[in-house]
């Protein structure tokens, strides 16, 4: 279920902090890539990640940003961590929850409202 873009901003209080601390975390940079990427393919090493391209710039992403947002995702709880197997050892993962879905959902939906705006 997608919410409309006019929901996230519906509170006041302490739900209006925390729905900022979303929003700040949401448009950050390089957060919704992250999970786009862990959306399309269910889990991801760091090292993966650091190869993401930002679509405005074009360049990769610094291992600090990534870093970042891999922190502030797991602390939203729109990540998780997993381990996989490699050829000699397992490795520390992510893989996207379904609260980091639902904020890709409501992500496009504002992105849908935005074009018609503009359009």
């Amino acid at each position: 279920m997608t919410l409309p873009y006019h929901t996230i901003l519906s509170y006041s209080g302490d739900h209006l902090a925390e729905e900022l601390k979303w929003l700040n975390m949401l448009l950050a940079e390089g957060s919704l890539d992250i999970l786009e990427y862990l959306q399309k393919n269910r889990t991801a090493q760091f090292k993966d990640l650091a190869k993401l391209k930002n679509k405005r710039t074009g360049n990769t992403f610094s291992p600090n940003t990534i870093s970042a947002r891999l922190d502030d995702l797991e602390e939203m709880k729109a990540i998780q961590p997993t381990s996989v197997k490699t050829s000699r050892k397992r490795v520390l993962a992510y893989e996207i929850t379904e609260k980091g879905e639902k904020i890709l959902e409501v992500a496009s939906s504002f992105e849908k409202t935005l074009d018609d705006i503009i359009k």
